[in-house]
């Protein structure tokens, strides 16, 4: 059975039978509610283990070209890295990975995706034919991107050294008087979820584009949802992000502290101690539908938010065609030209 983003419930490909995410495999799916209810309002670390059986069927699939490795059922046929457009031949049992706390799913179709590709290359005299090629499109693949989520809390004493500015002048001179105080603030703040993606293939600046992902739509991770979509395996391991995602936490909290410092001409900090309390992640999966297009040695990664709809992606210029559409304007110049000379000759 694959998840059909429209009904969000599991659909039979040959008898269009449906059934309840939640139903699927429900033995094991109740004892991982009880987990979820029993978890509720406690942070775990990295992800969960895998219940017994759950990850049967599923297998790691690794590009050899770019080093990817995707988790798909072991009745995929050929496939084609997403990253690269090469095909994956090797495959393994899938084993030993953290099982996700959560999962986002998919709220856009393939049909979707498809439509808004079309959408997003129409009207591009200039682009390659490869792009608007039918079967190429129909190669838009589903696919879960990994996640670190992080929740913390943060206490910061600020002392700011500020400056207020005044000038005046007289029939003889121009004066400036600068007054100089210290400002003293202290703040608290709490993030929750704050995504960092756990895949080296997929680029942080096309996810970047394609963020934000809504949380209040995640749910406790049920294998469910990844019938007849990919996962990207991830490979950044948590420890690699901790650090970025803390300084992007500590300078939101002294941006926000800084903007309470108003009415002065210049403020500058001059001591900080803040101090990260709580800090703690979970893992999840959220998903994004992928197209790549190998043209002249260069791939070009196409993504769209499975969630929002929000698609990016980067175009090449076909020179050929850019020659063509050049010499069509020229004669078409040439030719308006001539038609002016004659009217004006006659």
């Amino acid at each position: 059975m694959n998840f059909d983003a429209g009904s969000q419930m599991l659909l039979c490909p040959y008898c269009d039978t449906k059934i309840k995410v939640s139903d699927y495999k429900a033995p094991r799916q109740e004892e991982q509610d009880k987990d979820a209810k029993a978890d509720s309002n406690e942070w775990l670390s990295e992800g969960t283990e895998w219940k017994p059986g759950e990850t049967d069927g599923m297998v790691v699939y690794s590009c050899q070209s770019c080093g990817g490795e995707i988790v798909a059922s072991e009745t995929e046929g050929s496939l084609t890295c997403p990253f690269c457009s090469n095909n994956v031949v090797v495959k393994e049992k899938f084993a030993g990975d953290l099982r996700p706390n959560y999962v986002i799913p998919f709220k856009k179709s393939k049909q979707d995706a498809m439509d808004s590709y079309a959408g997003y290359v129409k009207g591009k005299l200039l682009l390659p034919r490869v792009f608007f090629a039918q079967n190429h499109i129909d190669k838009i693949r589903g696919i879960y991107i990994p996640y670190w989520l992080y929740d913390a809390k943060i206490d910061a004493d600020y002392r700011f050294e500020a400056t207020k500015v005044r000038t005046w002048s007289d029939s003889d001179y121009n004066y400036t008087e600068t007054s100089f105080y210290e400002v003293d603030r202290s703040g608290h703040e709490e993030f929750s979820h704050v995504p960092h993606d756990a895949s080296k293939e997929m680029p942080d600046d096309l996810m970047e584009s394609i963020e934000p992902f809504n949380f209040s739509e995640a749910v406790p991770f049920n294998s469910g949802y990844l019938a007849g979509f990919l996962a990207n395996r991830y490979d950044v391991d948590v420890e690699e992000t901790k650090t970025h995602i803390v300084n992007r936490m500590e300078n939101t909290v002294e941006n926000d502290i800084r903007n309470t410092v108003t009415g002065y001409s210049s403020v500058t900090p001059i001591t900080r101690n803040k101090q990260v309390r709580s800090l703690s992640h979970k893992y999840a999966l959220y998903p994004v539908w992928l197209l790549n297009t190998s043209w002249n040695g260069n791939n070009y990664l196409f993504a769209m938010n499975g969630q929002s709809g929000k698609f990016v992606g980067n175009l090449p210029v076909s020179k050929g065609r850019a020659a063509v559409l050049y010499i069509l304007s020229a004669l078409g110049f040439t030719l308006i030209s001539i038609i002016i000379c004659l009217i004006i000759i006659s």
